[in-house]
């Protein structure tokens, strides 16, 4: 499980790098600020950017390691009470596995943004196959963008993964009778 662990953190840096240098570069934020800020500020912002980005990929890494862990506890906590002899590290591999999934959006983007105009609205506004990219973003208010853009097929996917991965791991266990139910 540490090597999946470590792929897994290995994809989210190369992905989330290639965003942020390739997708996102210094003239697409040029572009942005330029209208905000004068042209020196504009250059200090993204001179600062250069300086410290790389500070944000462990402090990203840390975070995602915590959202990897909440779903996990929640679900050993819910065998748990179910009375099912589940290992947590067990539940955490399921949620690991299950995570891959999140990677392909990452992946659409980067494509979609390697062939077609990158602008910070555009990044923005892109969420595919999402509730969002079925409506016209200027119809919508600007708080409906975030539960519209979460829920996407990617989402249902990973559940549906994760729940089969779990049944298949308890049904697999019950099977040869290492799952025991305490009543």
């Amino acid at each position: 499980m540490k090597v999946l662990l470590i792929i897994y953190f290995i994809f989210y840096v190369l992905f989330y790098f290639f965003i942020d240098y390739v997708v996102l570069n210094d003239l697409v934020l040029y572009e942005f600020y330029s209208d905000k800020f004068s042209e020196s500020r504009v250059y200090e912002l993204l001179d600062f950017r250069k300086e410290w980005l790389w500070v944000t990929y462990p402090i990203k890494l840390l975070i995602q390691l915590i959202a990897l862990q909440i779903p996990a506890m929640l679900i050993y906590l819910g065998l748990y009470l179910a009375k099912y002899e589940i290992s947590y590290r067990k539940v955490f591999g399921i949620v690991l596995i299950s995570e891959f999934i999140f990677f392909i959006p990452l992946l659409i983007k980067i494509i979609w943004f390697s062939f077609h105009p990158v602008s910070m609205e555009s990044v923005r506004l892109f969420a595919p196959l999402s509730l969002f990219s079925l409506f016209d973003a200027e119809s919508l208010q600007e708080w409906l963008f975030y539960p519209f853009k979460v829920l996407n097929v990617f989402e249902v996917v990973y559940w549906i993964l994760m729940a089969f991965l779990l049944a298949k791991y308890c049904s697999f266990r019950s099977k040869v009778g290492l799952v025991r139910l305490r009543f």
